[in-house]
């Protein structure tokens, strides 16, 4: 990559440049060319560009162009309306679809999201300066190359997310833009420009107009990253403070530093880095927040979970562990281990103290687990070898039976040898 960026920072006085070179995927190539051979301009836009140049394979490829939406349908022979009233056109090639959007002019944001008029341009410069960020202000062609109007590698070279123009009127156009540059930031490592930073600060109330389905999206994406402790910058910026309360206290007071650290130190899991987040509360409280975010069932049903059992204290001994696999389950008893680790991680760092005992214990569990799970002992009811019917015909009913199950469970996980269905017959005569 740094060869990439030091070829560009020959070309980067002008705008327009030719001498880099981008590999369009096919498709790409043949939808620019099929626009360009009617009499318009078509280029890659935004988010492929950057990621191109940084090296990096685009998710998905959007194109720009001066032909109308109607022109561009009649092009080709699929395409879907995904937003016509905003000038973008789906064209399908191959089962993948391809935005193509007319250069626009958008007018006043009046609801923090959606402009209230859109007027199509002939003009690729109308369409950039809308952009966010410059680095997303990129576009390329084979004919003309790279067009970089406001500075976009410059902003690469130097790792800095940086608005196009003013920051304000950005932010105004869209609130979510505010958080979408921390989210970057952490993606790509990139400290966020001085006055789009104080631009975050002055707005941030606006964050209150997005719906906390498109706050959830840029805050698990910020999680997800390389960097997941960048966000901080949620806190130090108080985008958090009025919509996620208990978030914002999580970055900004006095346990911060553990916890983004364990956020930072846990693996790349959605339920470890959200439980680090929300470990300066109960449960109950986190769940709530989770709620609120609009986090889907799955992920919240974890998370409650890790911060129920990672508080309990599990003895080295194989029972009391088969005991925490049938209380919490195998995932969720892994997922605890893992948490714990980054946890234990994160706690010599802010203290400078180190703890190899706590260390050699979770070292410990996890192998005697592992060894438990290989052997494949039983800790759940469904791993007996007996059932609700062999109890019925020995002549139990109702709910004899589950409390039956419940008692050879015991027995099971305190000695999993004695699973076997003659044995716990046995057992039962005994009784």
């Amino acid at each position: 990559m740094s060869d990439i960026l030091s070829e560009m920072s020959d070309t980067q006085a002008s705008p327009l440049t030719k001498d880099f070179k981008i590999d369009l995927p096919e498709d790409v190539s043949f939808i620019i060319n099929t626009i360009e051979k009617n009499g318009h301009q078509a280029y890659a836009v935004g988010g492929c560009v950057r990621d191109t140049i940084m090296g990096v394979t685009p998710n998905d490829w959007d194109i720009t162009t001066n032909a109308l939406p109607e022109e561009v349908k009649s092009y080709f022979t699929k395409t879907i309306d995904t937003g016509i009233q905003h000038g973008t056109v789906t064209v399908m090639l191959h089962s993948t679809g391809y935005e193509v959007t007319t250069y626009r002019i958008d007018g006043d944001y009046l609801d923090g999201r959606h402009p209230s008029s859109v007027e199509f341009s002939d003009r690729l410069t109308d369409d950039l300066c809308r952009r966010d960020f410059t680095i997303n202000a990129m576009a390329y062609n084979e004919r003309t190359g790279l067009v970089d109007e406001y500075g976009g590698i410059d902003d690469i070279n130097n790792k800095v997310i940086r608005c196009v123009g003013r920051p304000e009127e950005r932010f105004t156009e869209d609130a979510l833009r505010m958080m979408r540059a921390i989210r970057f930031s952490a993606q790509l490592g990139f400290t966020i420009e001085d006055n789009t930073y104080k631009a975050i600060e002055k707005l941030s109330a606006n964050i209150q107009k997005v719906s906390m389905e498109r706050v959830c999206v840029e805050l698990k994406k910020t999680l997800m990253s390389d960097n997941p402790d960048f966000c901080r910058l949620y806190g130090t910026t108080n985008l958090f403070k009025d919509i996620l309360p208990q978030l914002h206290d999580s970055f900004t007071k006095r346990q911060s530093k553990r916890i983004l650290l364990t956020c930072k130190y846990s693996e790349k899991e959605l339920p470890l880095r959200l439980t680090a987040c929300l470990s300066n509360g109960t449960p109950a409280q986190a769940e709530d927040t989770l709620r609120h975010l609009r986090m889907d069932n799955k992920t919240i049903e974890t998370v409650v979970k890790i911060l129920t059992f990672s508080k309990d204290n599990i003895e080295e001994t194989e029972p009391a562990i088969r005991e925490a696999l049938h209380k919490c389950g195998r995932d969720i008893f892994e997922l605890v281990i893992k948490y714990d680790f980054a946890f234990v991680k994160a706690s010599e760092e802010v203290t400078f103290i180190s703890n190899p005992a706590r260390y050699n214990h979770l070292v410990t569990l996890k192998r005697m687990a592992d060894e438990i799970l290989s052997r494949g002992d039983c800790f759940t009811i469904k791993d007996l070898d007996i059932t609700g019917l062999d109890l019925i015909e020995y002549g139990l009913k109702g709910t004899q039976i589950g409390s039956t199950l419940n008692y050879l469970l015991d027995i099971v996980i305190e000695n999993p040898k004695l699973n076997d269905k003659a044995t716990l017959i046995g057992l039962l005569d005994m009784k």
